[in-house]
């Protein structure tokens, strides 16, 4: 392992450590110590790799929507048509950010953290937008298939819109009043929202 390969494994571990302390704890409450108890750093060890709290976030951020975006291309790539993949894609989104609990607390406290710092939003935006586009995008393949539209449909990005909207507040939602009902019938709710 090269020097680099070192340094991004250390950094890497101490993003894990940060998402473990955003699950369990607000992020104005967790200090550069519990991060770095938390990853069995020193907290002098943690600032040489992060000097700053802004930089550790920025990198959570990056790692956060990266992967998700990541992951949920994987999915749906391959033989799959059209509806097949708004139905996996409906079914991958409600899993990360509905189900997974850790995912949607770090969610919810990097909102809070990017109304508190300019460049930590534009950051969140620029990701929500990627993810809004990719919506956007399988929604239209999904029409495609379909007879004429008509005029009163409403566009892809919109209906993309909307379905971030439940899926994002349906996780934060259930991470603060969970309810047991069959996940599946959020999942074809939003899978009827793509095929339009």
């Amino acid at each position: 392992m090269t020097k680099e390969e070192k340094i991004q494994a250390k950094k890497k571990h101490i993003i894990e450590a940060l998402k473990n302390c955003l699950s369990k704890n607000v992020y104005s409450q967790i200090t550069v110590q519990d991060v770095a108890d938390e990853a069995g750093f020193s907290k002098g060890g943690l600032l040489y790799y992060y000097p700053t709290k802004e930089g550790l976030y920025i990198d959570l951020i990056e790692d956060f929507f990266t992967s998700l975006e990541r992951d949920h291309e994987e999915v749906i790539r391959g033989n799959l048509q059209s509806d097949e993949r708004a139905g996996i894609s409906a079914l991958f989104v409600i899993e990360k950010l509905v189900f997974d609990k850790k995912n949607s607390r770090i969610f919810i406290n990097l909102l809070l953290y990017g109304y508190e710092d300019p460049r930590i939003m534009e950051m969140l935006r620029t990701y929500l937008r990627k993810h809004l586009n990719l919506f956007s995008t399988i929604i239209s393949d999904a029409r495609a298939n379909n007879p004429a539209r008509r005029k009163t449909d409403y566009e892809p990005l919109f209906i993309g819109r909307i379905a971030q909207l439940i899926v994002f507040s349906a996780g934060i939602f259930e991470s603060v009043d969970p309810l047991e009902f069959d996940p599946l019938l959020l999942v074809q709710y939003i899978n009827s929202l793509f095929k339009g």
